[in-house]
């Protein structure tokens, strides 16, 4: 069985049914997720979507809706703080999803 391979970071734009921080790397992974993978399709427990949904909301805090290109809104240590959460994110979906799946850290 071919490997799914994805890429993780978050995107802008978090909601309450859409959390953009999958993305498919390959063909296998394209083909049965898409792109923009919906965390929901994957064999993930409640506790880690609702987990990585939470960081996706606290990662759109961060931008400056009006004025997009600004800098980040976040300072140094709260910049730090969203990369350490976000790599036990990681580290959880690693686990949860198990050795058909591979995920590269992008943040």
């Amino acid at each position: 069985m071919e490997k799914y391979k994805f890429k993780y970071w978050f995107e802008w734009g978090c909601s309450e049914d859409r959390c953009p921080c999958l993305w498919s790397d390959n063909d296998a992974a394209r083909e049965r997720f898409g792109y923009n993978v919906d965390l929901n399709a994957l064999p993930l427990s409640k506790d880690l979507i609702n987990f990585l949904f939470k960081i996706g909301m606290e990662h759109d805090q961060a931008l400056d809706w009006d004025y997009p290109s600004n800098p980040l809104r976040w300072s140094p240590e709260e910049e730090q703080s969203f990369k350490k959460i976000a790599k036990e994110g990681y580290l959880r979906l690693q686990q949860e999803l198990g050795s058909n799946y591979e995920i590269e850290f992008c943040i």
